[in-house]
């Protein structure tokens, strides 16, 4: 068995390491806690493993690469938002179409209802609700389950 002094001072050792190889995530750390909760944007983030996260540079398929430089296999993919890997080529240009005609509307536009027949084709269940959160889906679903009890 291993001592937990041991498992702490190499702790320690890997921290100062980690801490060394990363200085600007670190300064943007510090910065981000001066105006954001907890020095990140969302509450998990502050979770991070170490003394402070990596702040992402950016990233194309599936790797990314933090300010300072260094390179990461993401197998989180954003949690499934970018599942098909980051910045996709494809996904680019058609964003970039869309850009020109605008992005949200609070409207249905034609391309949602292209999105349901799609889903139908695919899916064979004749009847799509698009949800943008997990905090929708589980409304949406609420809603279901009350309307059929």
């Amino acid at each position: 068995m291993i001592e937990r002094s041991r498992i702490q001072s190499l702790l320690a050792v890997e921290e100062a390491r980690f801490v060394e190889s990363h200085p600007r995530s670190q300064a943007l750390f510090e910065r981000a806690q001066k105006s954001l909760l907890g020095g990140v944007p969302m509450p998990w983030m502050v979770r991070w493993a170490g003394p402070f996260p990596v702040f992402v540079a950016e990233g194309k398929g599936a790797h990314f690469t933090d300010v300072d430089g260094h390179d990461y296999i993401d197998f989180c993919l954003g949690d499934t938002g970018a599942m098909t890997g980051h910045a996709p080529d494809a996904t680019i240009r058609a964003m970039a179409a869309q850009l020109h005609k605008g992005l949200t509307f609070m409207l249905p536009a034609e391309d949602a209802i292209w999105v349901g027949e799609e889903l139908a084709r695919r899916f064979g269940l004749p009847f799509w609700q698009i949800a943008m959160t997990a905090t929708d889906a589980n409304r949406f679903a609420i809603r279901l389950a009350r309307h059929i009890t």
